[in-house]
């Protein structure tokens, strides 16, 4: 597995269990031999009624897109719009949507 980077922005800003979800999610579909894209989208948004963490994961070529309902145990849900691009030479980077 290549190595995980994250921004500063990231460390800062974005629970570790969220994080960690997030990671989960891109390796669960980088080990099912899909082809995939080398950036992808975490949309997260509270779900109103439990007040789940919903997270819409998506990358363009080939078109994937997938949603998730998590509940946190150490961490209140959270709206944001995350990335994680992957790079030959860097391994994984997560980025918020605003760097």
């Amino acid at each position: 597995m290549s190595p995980k980077y994250r921004t500063r922005a990231i460390d800062a800003e974005i629970p570790y269990e969220i994080q960690d979800v997030l990671w989960q999610l891109f390796t669960i579909l980088k080990q099912s031999q899909k082809p995939i894209d080398y950036l992808h989208v975490f949309e997260l948004s509270i779900e109103p009624t439990t007040q789940r963490q919903t997270i819409h994961h998506r990358q363009e070529v080939p078109k994937y897109k997938k949603t998730v309902h998590v509940t946190l145990t150490t961490t209140k849900p959270m709206h944001r719009t995350i990335w994680i691009i992957e790079e030959a030479d860097y391994g994984m980077m997560l980025f918020p949507s605003d760097y």
